[in-house]
């Protein structure tokens, strides 16, 4: 076993050091809906910056609610923009919007090392709070605004609140019936039940993992109030603070989407409908049923951490069978509940054929928990392999991947500040979604043609020259990763005057491409010009 008693704070401070450097600078970019599901929506509803609002958020059958949108990025833009506006009467750039909301999930995802450090107690909390800050999943993706993340961190909350619960009913009967201990085990039991309702209201996916927690805590409340009466007395307020905290976000969502309370909106439930059709989820993708099992939790985990979690949860199940409430250690009831979680939200994200990795990201920390309090722990064997995987991962998905698109954005939005007066229209051509707020562009300037945008997505080549060949504005931008513009005609490639490099760029979609032409050019995005008639004579 290696001891971490001397080296725990400086390791831990370094760590935490990455997390703040990937949060600021990294670039990568994992997957859209890191900007689509949430700061793509308050950027335009707060700072009047054009956007792009998905299908997600029609109003006639919205998906998303609002409190968690405007609670995470939200708030922070609309406070940084009052006081930015009061000191130079301008809006916030593009480059402070991107920080603020890396450091908005920067400060949630401290509630998980928070979370952690009551799970688990000494000397096993110091393996779990080096567990946890150095996998690539905290630099990767709990920084980022996915709603993933959120669900994470309210999963995690509810794990805390369940184990004050246990430990507050498992004390001796004189303190628990104390009118303190009473106070507290209220207390915790509103939370867990304000938590329970949010994070379901937020994502219908976190009643997957929030089942093992509620059974859990209904079980130790009738060892506290001692009969099915009582507990219903017990729970009756905790209850009503849930469903209070439901009817907050359906006003919420009915006064965003109908701008009138009398309209029911519950995009939790518009959430289950969509995903419940094959139809609906072929068009994102379909994949095997065991892909969550043995790729997407081994991907998150790494291997070793995967085949420790299994080992575990096979015994603290076999354990669970000879065991009982009354003897119960809160750590005991808390790593049963963590394999309940980890078994039972497998089993329902299994049975649906979209499959993406970070849909079980709120299964990290449980798992981290568990093996962390396990009875053996990894040597040094362990850690070297570790740090290889998660060293790797994050720089691919914190820095690498898709990693030329913001800040293309930003150097497009100098640019076009520098050239008020012209027409612009930008082309995005084999990349990954952009996120228009980036380019802080006023949300007239789009209907008034001052500025067109046109993401080509993985169209064919001759969509982009039918794009250049109908476009009237005065400068054309091209943005395309330079082994793919390497395969354009020979009469069209010297139309292309390239502006800016951006490296690292890595696409994943393009490979043969990105080795044909070597490393550096291969992993670089291009910012290119166009001149128009060069491109009318070519077609």
């Amino acid at each position: 076993m290696v001891d971490f008693r001397h080296s725990f704070s400086r390791i831990y401070a370094a760590l935490w050091v990455a997390r703040i450097l990937f949060a600021l600078y990294g670039t990568g970019y994992i997957h859209p809906d890191e900007h689509m599901q949430n700061a793509e929506i308050t950027a335009a509803d707060i700072l009047g910056y054009y956007t792009f609002r998905s299908w997600e958020w029609d109003p006639t059958f919205p998906l998303r609610a609002v409190i968690p949108v405007y609670m995470t990025t939200g708030l922070p833009f609309f406070v940084a923009q009052k006081i930015y506006s009061a000191l130079s009467d301008q809006n916030l750039g593009p480059a402070t919007l991107f920080r603020l909301e890396r450091l908005s999930f920067l400060c949630l995802s401290s509630l998980l090392d928070m979370s952690v450090a009551l799970l688990v107690p000494p000397p096993m909390r110091s393996f779990a709070l080096l567990l946890l800050s150095s996998s690539y999943v905290t630099h990767a993706f709990y920084i980022r605004p996915f709603s993933n993340s959120l669900e994470s961190v309210i999963a995690a909350l509810c794990l805390v609140f369940l184990n004050n619960i246990v430990g507050i009913v498992s004390s001796d009967s004189h303190e628990h019936s104390a009118k303190s201990g009473n106070a507290a085990l209220h207390w915790n039991l509103h939370a867990l039940c304000t938590l329970g309702a949010f994070g379901t209201s937020m994502r219908p996916t976190f009643f997957t993992f929030a089942l093992p927690i509620s059974f859990q805590a209904l079980r130790y409340s009738y060892k506290a109030a001692g009969s099915i009466s009582r507990t219903g007395r017990l729970l009756a307020l905790p209850l009503c603070s849930g469903i209070l905290t439901v009817l907050c976000f359906a006003v919420t969502d009915a006064l965003y989407y109908w701008g009138t309370p009398f309209h029911p909106v519950f995009p939790c439930l518009n959430f289950l409908r969509y995903n419940s059709s094959a139809d609906n989820l072929a068009e994102h993708g379909l994949h095997p049923r065991w892909l969550h099992l043995f790729v997407n939790l081994p991907m998150l985990l790494s291997p070793w951490v995967w085949f420790l979690t299994t080992c575990n949860i096979y015994h603290s199940f076999k354990g669970s069978i000879h065991g009982a409430v009354g003897r119960a250690r809160a750590l005991d009831v808390t790593r049963e509940t963590i394999s309940q979680i980890i078994v039972l939200s497998l089993a329902m994200l299994c049975a649906v054929p979209h499959q993406e990795p970070r849909f079980l990201c709120p299964i990290v920390l449980p798992a981290i928990v568990l093996v962390a309090t396990s009875s053996r722990w990894p040597r040094k064997a362990f850690w070297v392999t570790w740090i290889m995987f998660n060293v790797v991962f994050a720089v691919v998905f914190g820095i690498m991947h898709q990693g030329g698109v913001v800040p293309s954005l930003l150097y497009l939005n100098t640019r076009m500040t520098d050239n008020f007066a012209t027409t612009t229209h930008i082309v995005y051509w084999k990349t990954y979604m952009p996120p228009r707020r980036f380019l802080g562009i006023p949300q007239q300037d789009v209907p008034s043609g001052k500025v067109a945008i046109t993401d080509l997505a993985g169209a064919a080549e001759s969509a982009l020259i039918d794009t250049l060949v109908s476009t009237s504005s005065d400068v054309v931008y091209v943005v395309t990763p330079i082994a793919v513009y390497k395969t354009l005609p020979g009469q069209v490639a010297p139309c292309f005057t390239l502006q800016k490099r951006i490296f690292p760029h890595l696409d994943l979609d393009h490979i043969r491409e990105t080795s044909e032409i070597g490393w550096y050019d291969g992993l670089t995005l291009g910012v290119y010009t166009v001149e128009q008639s060069c491109i009318g004579s070519a077609s």
